[in-house]
């Protein structure tokens, strides 16, 4: 997701306060990391600036002091972080644009930051009372502002475009600005196997036209009851090659990422922060703890997902799913004690320490699993999606499926307010600051 990435509800609750100015511009410093390789500035702090900060302030102008510019260039230079100067326009309609006036003060205040602050690019960002727009300071083009939280909101202005006909029913249902935010998100899934595949066949169905596929796995002949899109012939085939066909049967249009790979891996983990939303899909407790935090630290939101039946007795004694939305203000998967840190430190071994583990035993047994209760947890996880991307009301962001009783249940979980995941004394909005609990790289030959 490239552009300036806020978590919720910062940007809504310091817009609201800027705004409340009886129709004086207002003024803001935000201090961001800046992911090069994927262009973002992850925001960490945000706030109005002191009123003792205003050298001269009307209703179309506000000017700083001198004094109050210079603490916040050394503040960037030695937090190493681009300093984001926000201002309003409370009369605008719609998505403000520069004005000349503003043209102006940047060509004297870019290069000021330049000398001064981190040697990062900075942002410019004006807002209105229905919407924003930003660009590196000093000119040049429109970046995209992100909001992350229950919902994704770009704040920014979304390009236009067409909507296909094919895709009307949807937005007879959402809206045309739903329909083309979800063609224009970078979607990435990870797992490819019984509720991956059908993830994969739902969100080209929608009309999702960026998508990639992570999964390391091969298909095998017992994967044929419950992998959407598979053939028998496709045994031996990378699991991600067969969705990557059947996305592209359904959308010709989409652009598909096949990539056989562990999300653990720590050159494959650094993707999450280049994906606008992830959908989680996998059994494995160590993929679910590197996306977990991910999804705080880079400010891209994903919804976890899984399934499990259990066999007692020669029977069916329990059918559970778990749909659950990580993402600023809401739990993660620490809070709500879905994590095993024994299983964490397992799968995150290399096949030769698994072998010289000695409190590792034997090979893992094969779950039971269904197609029908695996299409009805994927279900409600893209339903959830809709929730949060589109105009659908959808609101719950953690429920459970108890398939014997034919339930779903939403379920409130509190977030634990030091959490080194989902806080801000913990990896909340850190970036590239902050390492994923990730798989390291193996090194070869001599380096």
């Amino acid at each position: 997701m490239s552009g300036v990435r806020f978590a919720a509800p910062a940007y809504s609750g310091l817009v609201s306060a800027l705004l409340d100015a009886d129709g004086l511009e207002s003024c803001a410093i935000a201090y961001a990391h800046h992911d090069m390789g994927n262009g973002t500035w992850i925001v960490s702090d945000a706030a109005p600036v002191p009123e003792d900060a205003y050298e001269r302030r009307d209703c179309v102008s506000a000017t700083l002091k001198p004094s109050f510019l210079i603490e916040v260039a050394n503040r960037s230079r030695v937090n190493g972080m681009a300093v984001i100067a926000i201002h309003t326009h409370p009369g605008s309609s719609g998505c403000p644009h520069f004005s000349s006036t503003d043209d102006k003060g940047e060509a004297e205040l870019g290069p000021y930051f330049a000398r001064r602050g981190a040697a990062v690019p900075h942002i410019a960002l004006v807002v209105g009372p229905e919407g924003c727009r930003a660009r590196v300071l000093g000119g040049g083009e429109s970046i995209d502002v992100w909001e992350v939280g229950e919902k994704l909101v770009l704040h920014s202005p979304m390009p236009g475009g067409h909507t296909e006909e094919r895709d009307d029913r949807q937005v007879r249902a959402f809206g045309e600005p739903g329909q083309r935010l979800l063609r224009r998100l970078r979607f990435g899934v990870i797992g490819a196997g019984g509720t991956g595949s059908l993830v994969c066949q739902q969100l080209a169905h929608l009309g999702a036209t960026w998508i990639t596929v992570i999964d390391p796995d091969l298909v095998e002949m017992t994967n044929l009851n419950r992998l959407v899109g598979s053939v028998p012939s496709d045994i031996g085939t990378p699991k991600v090659e067969v969705a990557a066909r059947m996305i592209r049967a359904i959308n010709p249009d989409a652009t598909i990422v096949p990539l056989q790979a562990d999300i653990v891996d720590e050159d494959v983990a650094k993707l999450l922060a280049t994906f606008d939303f992830v959908l989680l899909c996998t059994d494995s407790h160590a993929s679910r703890a590197v996306v977990s935090q991910a999804a705080y630290q880079y400010l891209v939101p994903a919804i976890d997902m899984g399934v499990s039946i259990t066999v007692a007795n020669g029977g069916v004694s329990h059918i559970t799913g778990r749909v659950q939305m990580l993402a600023p203000c809401l739990p993660c998967l620490t809070c709500s004690s879905a994590l095993d840190g024994e299983a964490i430190r397992r799968e995150m071994q290399t096949p030769e320490q698994r072998a010289a583990d000695p409190y590792v035993h034997g090979a893992r047994e094969p779950q039971p699993a269904v197609l029908s209760i695996n299409s009805t947890v994927s279900s409600l996880a893209l339903t959830m999606l809709l929730g949060a991307v589109t105009p659908v009301p959808v609101k719950p962001r953690h429920q459970t499926y108890d398939g014997i009783r034919g339930r779903v249940r939403e379920m409130a979980v509190a977030v634990q307010p030091h959490c080194i995941v989902c806080s801000p004394a913990g990896a909340l909005a850190k970036g590239p600051t902050w390492n994923l609990p990730v798989r390291p790289a193996r090194r070869t030959g001599g380096e």
